[in-house]
């Protein structure tokens, strides 16, 4: 009992988000066209989450609750490398103008990442209408977090954080390191960390509490997925490291 629920769940979310990350970064790091072919080619990939995700909707066993997770897992996989291939990325694909600050700053940033917000809103919709009568909502609620711990982090770096790793960065996405400001935490650092944190204690005490019963391992998937989230946003805190020559914005 205690392994279905505090370990079997992390250890499946560490393991595919370890993997699904570093294929993402992987194909990127070979070149914009190396990844848009690689989301060419992952298509099928797609199309079965998207069906698991439909046919897992009743499945309220464990079985159920990995099917969904990993389906939700695989489709947020699939908008981060067409993100970051360049395909559903944004209009302004060049460094942020130096004069740019506060509110127009943020714009910029945001036009760097509006077709990709807009993928993701439909994603969204879609999930919602064939979802409408469903009873296991993992991947859903996985998808979901991830989009917004993926805004809260990114919203923290382009406010400022010690911890800049934008040589990971390959060339076609440097410009996205001029956005990132390396200063200490912004006002927003607090909140959004305090939030994560906390709801992922929440979710952990709640999925104990009904173990051993399925809904204890729906409750701790999620719990990892936003503990993986809450741990990036506390790594922002590292002591800075910038080894990209591409311009930081320093403050």
């Amino acid at each position: 009992m205690w392994a279905q629920t505090y370990l079997y769940p992390p250890l499946a979310v560490v393991v595919l988000w370890v993997a699904l990350t570093a294929g993402v970064m992987g194909l990127n790091q070979r070149g914009s066209r190396t990844a848009r072919w690689g989301l060419l080619f992952s298509l099928p990939l797609l199309a079965l989450a998207h069906w698991q995700l439909v046919a897992a909707r009743h499945d309220l066993s464990v079985l159920g609750a990995y099917r969904s997770f990993a389906a939700g897992m695989l489709i947020w996989a699939w908008h981060e490398l067409a993100f970051y291939s360049g395909l559903l990325s944004g209009p302004w694909k060049r460094d942020c103008p130096s004069h740019a600050r506060g509110a127009r700053r943020l714009g910029y940033a945001l036009a760097t990442h509006l077709y990709h917000e807009l993928a993701c809103l439909v994603e969204i919709i879609l999930m919602l209408v064939v979802l409408s009568d469903a009873t296991n909502w993992v991947g859903f609620i996985v998808f979901c977090l991830s989009w917004a711990l993926q805004h809260s982090a990114k919203l923290n770096v382009l406010l400022g954080v010690p911890w800049l790793q934008v040589d990971l960065f390959p060339p076609h996405l440097h410009y996205l390191g001029s956005f990132w400001a390396r200063r200490g935490p912004s006002s927003f650092f607090l909140p959004s960390v305090s939030v994560s944190t906390l709801l992922a204690g929440l979710l952990w005490l709640t999925a104990g509490s009904l173990a051993p019963a399925p809904a204890a391992v729906r409750l701790a998937l999620i719990a990892s997925v936003v503990t993986l989230g809450a741990l990036e946003h506390w790594l922002l805190l590292l002591p800075a490291r910038v080894t990209n020559p591409t311009r930081q914005v320093v403050e």
